[in-house]
């Protein structure tokens, strides 16, 4: 997308429109800018506003009307193995979102997101050793091990009018920052879920204790051929979970 203003950016970077040039862009720009980081900190809870317009049933299940191949709900969660799951950062397309901000502005509140950026997709697949269960359902749970890694996942999928949501475990990673992806049929790739690995996940991750993150994309099940749990700063894929053998 074309680039705006560093200080409109703030809406575009809550609803995860920007693309991944924008968004490294607007982060450097937010660490320096007060009034970007008192914006962004306006928008509390929307997630949970989103959730509530969905309940009532504001956004429509209509799939015709869904922006064709971009991720609707993407969340960066930064976590750590002794402390409470975050969620952090759902994205939607911004037609919905204004429906929602105009249908519910007396009850909104908003809240603090962040978001990462992708990395290059890594050409090289580590070898599979394992797997649990694979489902090319509307929703499904899909799970694997890499034994050369240690890198252990489940993804479990429902079904959403806007496209998929997901619960990501895994436990295993050793890198500073790990990610999940997602790759859809017409081969592009979209990031899910990115997390720190602190001292105490190394910790965790020798223990066997799994980090559990939420995401979602726009993407319906069908349309997802894989997911990839990736060491995020050098690219390296550490677990390929296919949705279908």
């Amino acid at each position: 997308m074309s680039s705006l203003p560093n200080h409109v950016d703030v809406a575009a970077y809550v609803l995860g429109i920007l693309d991944e040039d924008e968004v490294d862009a607007f982060e450097n720009h937010l660490a320096q800018c007060r009034r970007c980081a008192l914006d962004l900190r306006d928008f509390a809870q929307l997630p949970d506003l989103l959730d509530e317009a969905n309940a009532a049933g504001l956004l429509s299940s209509d799939a015709d009307e869904r922006p064709d191949g971009r991720s609707v709900r993407s969340m960066l969660d930064v976590v750590s193995l002794d402390r409470a799951r975050k969620r952090r950062k759902y994205s939607l397309y911004a037609a919905a979102a204004a429906l929602v901000l105009i249908a519910l502005s007396s009850a909104a509140t908003y809240g603090v997101v962040s978001s990462g950026g992708l990395v290059a997709q890594d050409d090289g697949s580590p070898r599979q050793t394992e797997v649990a269960r694979n489902s090319v359902d509307a929703s499904g749970e899909l799970v694997r091990t890499n034994a050369e890694t240690g890198v252990w996942a489940r993804i479990s999928a429902s079904p959403e009018p806007w496209g998929t949501s997901l619960e990501f475990e895994v436990k295993g990673v050793r890198a500073k920052t790990g990610e999940l992806v997602a790759k859809s049929r017409d081969g592009k790739t979209y990031p899910v879920a990115t997390w720190l690995v602190t001292a105490d996940d190394a910790e965790g991750a020798r223990t066997g204790e799994a980090v559990t993150i939420p995401g979602g994309l726009a993407l319906r099940w069908h349309e997802i051929t894989e997911f990839a749990v990736r060491d995020k700063d050098s690219g390296e894929v550490l677990l390929l979970l296919p949705t279908s053998d």
